[in-house]
């Protein structure tokens, strides 16, 4: 058995081999293509052991070594101290270093979701993307309408009558042209949006995950999508405190002695998940009198944003009950807020 350190970057990647006694016996730079990959496995006599540290581009990487017959693990970049508190780095360096922890089975490992999950989390983070630009764009029109000292009476300056609105103030010649083009590119934006959720609703018939989550409160088709592209197999995590810890939703701890001091949550982990739960946290508190009571409460002592942040904390344990019992959850009224989900069985679930 051989045991190969990838050192991957944009353009290239660094391998750096050993055998079962540690004796180096290959340490070459490759050109990052599929040609490479087939070199590289080409000069072991059985497909070898592969470490590859999580960068931005590594899923076209494992999947092209895992086609090869590799044993491929993914490193978890923060937890690779020996690489993170290193003195002196270089790509071989690293590499070898990958490749030492991997022969010793001390190798941090990270989730390698399925391809079909990979691809459900590149439409959904494109969706997410372009929410953010539409709302980028509508604030820049609202900054203007702002500076040209009007108000919008209504509820929404996008919709027909805010548009019509708009065409009939009197603006700076300046400010009417950026307004029109601004209105072009939000026009395209929210086309691309529908194309994008209408491959959502597609996938999300096949993927039970999706209709198990649309049963809590706060859920649509499109949120249920994105979590369970994100989250992936939940059965990786025993408890759902190392759930929530696993997408920074629980507070920073520094304990000395008999003192523990808590601050704000961690933050470490899978953003999209955080800003899924705190979204969903919004419409669960506009819709339940149980949830606005909590935050409203809890809003005296922390604030509201904190607050929200308690109730995306306490909905992410519903989450991992549903997902992890693969039953659907039901409000209970009178104690909805100490996550205390109502299993019913599968079977009972209306379509």
């Amino acid at each position: 058995m051989h045991y190969v350190g990838i050192d991957l970057h944009r353009d290239f990647f660094v391998a750096v081999a050993q055998d079962q006694t540690g004796t180096e016996v290959l340490k070459k730079r490759y050109e990052n293509s599929i040609v490479s990959v087939e070199e590289l496995v080409n000069e072991f006599e059985t497909p070898p052991m592969v470490v590859v540290e999580a960068t931005r581009n590594w899923m076209w990487f494992i999947q092209a070594l895992q086609k090869r017959g590799c044993s491929v693990q993914l490193a978890h970049p923060f937890r690779t101290k020996a690489i993170a508190y290193a003195r002196i780095k270089t790509d071989s360096i690293d590499a070898k270093t990958l490749c030492d922890l991997l022969r010793a089975g001390l190798i941090p490992q990270a989730y390698i979701a399925p391809s079909e999950t990979l691809d459900n989390r590149e439409i959904g983070r494109a969706r997410i993307s372009l929410v953010h630009d539409q709302t980028m764009l509508k604030n820049r029109i609202h900054a203007i309408v702002i500076k040209e000292n009007l108000k919008f009476e209504g509820t929404d300056m996008f919709g027909i009558k805010g548009k019509e609105w708009i065409t009939t103030q009197k603006l700076t010649t300046g400010a009417r042209d950026v307004i029109g083009v601004y209105l072009e590119q939000l026009e395209k934006l929210q086309e691309s949006i529908f194309k994008v959720e209408a491959l959502i609703k597609q996938r999300s018939s096949s993927i039970p995950e999706v209709k198990l989550l649309q049963t809590i409160p706060g859920f649509g088709t499109t949120t249920a999508f994105l979590l369970a592209a994100e989250v992936g197999n939940v059965q990786r995590f025993t408890t759902a405190k190392k759930f929530a810890s696993y997408f920074g939703m629980v507070p920073r701890l520094s304990q000395s002695g008999n003192h523990a001091y808590y601050g704000r949550i961690t933050k470490l982990g899978n953003p999209y998940v955080r800003w899924l739960l705190v979204q969903a946290a919004h419409r669960y508190y506009r819709m339940d009198k149980e949830a606005k009571r909590f935050v409203d409460r809890l809003s005296y002592r922390t604030g509201k944003k904190k607050a929200i942040v308690a109730l995306a904390r306490k909905m992410s344990v519903i989450v991992y009950s549903v997902l992890k019992e693969n039953r659907s959850y039901e409000k209970r009224t009178k104690q909805a807020l100490k996550v205390c989900p109502v299993i019913i069985p599968e079977n009972q679930l209306t379509s």
